[in-house]
């Protein structure tokens, strides 16, 4: 997508405009996407603490996640399921407070690239095509891209960028492998895939917890980090951790986790 309209930049403190439309949506992320692109540097350690402005563009992206549920409600209640499923287990693998807080904001905003997406694809009834699929597979890079226009949001977009890496080295977009994908992409991965297997609105068939679960078992090591998905087979035993698509209900509860960090 290419326009002429300039980079939003939200004013530290600046009211949020509330934007009412899907086509306004549209314009904010392709603002974004036409701004300076600075690079997405790797997660320093310890996690930066975020610049002053961060809560505004929190805001923005949160607007535009919003718009998207207008869009495609499928995608942004998986986002918000992928957003509690990995914060749980960063909490499983003793990921600190502001840890977490990053694994929230990655799942709840590893997908928003799929606004590029046509709704021939969004809404398809039918199977992908070819080309379709490499539509898809840019989505990472598209979600990635916007959020990284984002000030204070660099880690979180590298994370975005490489959520559907292989730990045998056969994903995309870079074909990173082991411990050269970033341990919170790997975390979406394993949030990612449980819930498009079990979500009742999914692309795929709906599977059983226990026939995921196998699934995820059987890719361990190979497409998933075998650790996280130890640890989420066992909390899903232990937690009981759900999301339920029905409803808005888990969706504006994610939204409210991610508003508290701001406020907080």
């Amino acid at each position: 997508m290419t326009s002429a309209l300039a980079p939003v930049r939200p004013r530290p403190g600046a009211p949020l405009r509330k934007v009412a439309r899907v086509e306004d949506l549209s314009a904010e992320i392709r603002a974004l996407l036409d701004g300076p692109r600075p690079p997405v540097e790797p997660p320093a350690d310890p996690v930066p603490a975020p610049p002053a402005d961060a809560s505004a563009g929190r805001g923005v992206l949160n607007a535009v996640l919003r718009g998207l549920a207008l869009r495609d409600r499928m995608t942004a209640r998986h986002s918000a399921a992928v957003a509690r499923y990995a914060r749980e287990l960063a909490v499983a693998t003793g990921a600190s407070a502001a840890e977490q807080r990053l694994v929230h904001t990655s799942g709840l905003l590893h997908d928003i690239g799929k606004f590029i997406l046509p709704d021939s694809i969004l809404q398809a009834e039918r199977g992908l095509t070819a080309q379709d699929w490499e539509l898809v597979r840019r989505h990472p890079a598209a979600s990635a891209e916007i959020v990284a226009k984002v000030p204070g949001y660099d880690v979180v977009a590298r994370a975005i960028l490489h959520h559907h890496e292989r730990i045998d080295g056969g994903g995309y977009p870079d074909g990173l492998r082991g411990d050269e994908i970033p341990w919170i992409s790997r975390v979406i991965s394993v949030a990612d895939a449980y819930d498009a297997m079990t979500a009742r609105d999914s692309y795929s068939p709906r599977r059983s917890v226990a026939a995921a679960v196998a699934e995820l078992q059987r890719v361990a090591g190979s497409q998933l980090d075998a650790l996280f998905v130890e640890r989420f087979v066992e909390l899903l035993g232990t937690r009981g951790v759900a999301f339920h698509h029905a409803d808005d209900a888990d969706f504006e509860a994610e939204l409210a986790v991610e508003h508290s960090f701001s406020a907080g």
